[in-house]
């Protein structure tokens, strides 16, 4: 067979073709790769905090600057704070990786670690004792001080008296304002799962408040009769005026001069009729997008003195500046925590 000119010309133009799509495969696939590593370069130069319902108020606007004021600083990062209405948007905004850090519920991280290995309990605020052994605060079963003998019973209360009462829950995502509680009632009336206390076998109507402070007006308004809630210890607006401090039994009366939503209600009272220890929510970590590096500065800056003392971020009860959290006494600020240890939460149910 003869091999003309014009055969080795398309023999040579079919080979000259082929090294350019490879090239231009090639050149495709190193712009990816480049376009990615610059987009990941951009996220791990912001670093997002995302804070719960509970924390989103103005009266903690100063507490988030200088919780996420640590954070930069010991990363030398752009930090931005997300807050949020709802606790669902919460949660998955951390397990997404929307955000880096957030702090939640026990019960919400737990869930969330089901779903995701990525994110991880690093820190918790102490109890009185400086350690994670008495490290809790308390999801209440309240109702308004002036109907809290409907539901007495001897020396304490007959949680069986909620049949037939409207409740009003934080949301089903939230630890203290709902799994916890939900599940005492569960165990109460002998159903089979939280679902049933949704409907309409123990409550004659289930209403919702979105927040703890939500909870807390539906119950004031008279919207329901029964709601569950917590209240942080740095909590300012409430005084006691019957009882033990968290305690069942306990009667907390809303002060003149209170921050919204509670200014509307200075003077009105609940009553404690079922209080349940919780573990103290986590701060956590996405640790898939968080780097490694910054993981541990943000831990040691978190676990220093200088952010134990200050007043925005633990606060003493007398004091006028409200902080996340309550410094009961000098020991109290971060500890170390882990997924193990929340994991016992389930023996003090």
């Amino acid at each position: 067979m003869q091999i003309t000119n014009a055969i080795i010309r398309q023999i040579y133009l079919y080979y000259l073709g082929g090294i350019m799509r490879k090239n231009i495969l090639r050149s495709l696939l190193l712009l990816a790769i480049l376009l990615f590593a610059v987009s990941c370069g951009k996220k791990n130069d912001t670093i997002k905090i995302v804070f719960l319902p509970n924390e989103t108020n103005d009266s903690l606007k100063k507490s988030r600057e200088e919780f996420a004021r640590v954070v930069q600083e010991a990363t030398g990062k752009k930090v931005e704070i997300v807050t949020t209405t709802d606790y669902n948007i919460t949660v998955e905004n951390i397990i997404s990786g929307q955000s880096q850090i957030a702090y939640i519920g026990a019960e919400a991280y737990l869930n969330a670690r089901q779903r995701t290995k990525d994110i991880e309990a690093v820190l918790t605020n102490a109890g009185e004792s400086g350690t994670l052994e008495d490290a809790r605060y308390y999801s209440f079963i309240a109702v308004r001080e002036e109907d809290a003998n409907q539901y007495r019973s001897g020396d304490g209360f007959d949680l069986k008296k909620l049949k037939g009462k409207s409740m009003g829950f934080v949301t089903n995502s939230s630890t203290s304002g709902f799994k916890i509680p939900a599940n005492y009632i569960v165990k109460e009336f002998g159903l089979k799962n939280t679902d049933e206390v949704l409907g309409n076998k123990v409550f004659s109507k289930v209403m919702f408040g979105n927040s703890h402070p939500g909870a807390q007006v539906l119950l004031f308004k008279g919207d329901v009769d029964v709601a569950t809630f917590a209240i942080p210890k740095s909590f300012t607006i409430y005084e006691l005026t019957a009882g033990k401090d968290f305690n069942s039994g306990a009667t907390y009366k809303v002060k003149k001069g209170a921050v919204a939503p509670f200014g509307d209600y200075a003077g009105k009272s609940f009553t404690v009729i079922k209080s349940i220890p919780v573990y103290n929510g986590p701060i956590v970590f996405n640790t898939k997008t968080l780097a490694k590096e910054d993981q541990e500065k943000i831990k040691k800056a978190l676990l220093a003195k200088s952010t134990t003392d200050n007043p925005h971020i633990f606060s003493d009860k007398k004091s006028k500046i409200r902080g996340l959290f309550l410094k009961e006494n000098p020991n109290v600020g971060f500890v170390e925590t882990n997924t193990a240890w929340y994991e016992g939460m389930k023996d003090i149910k």
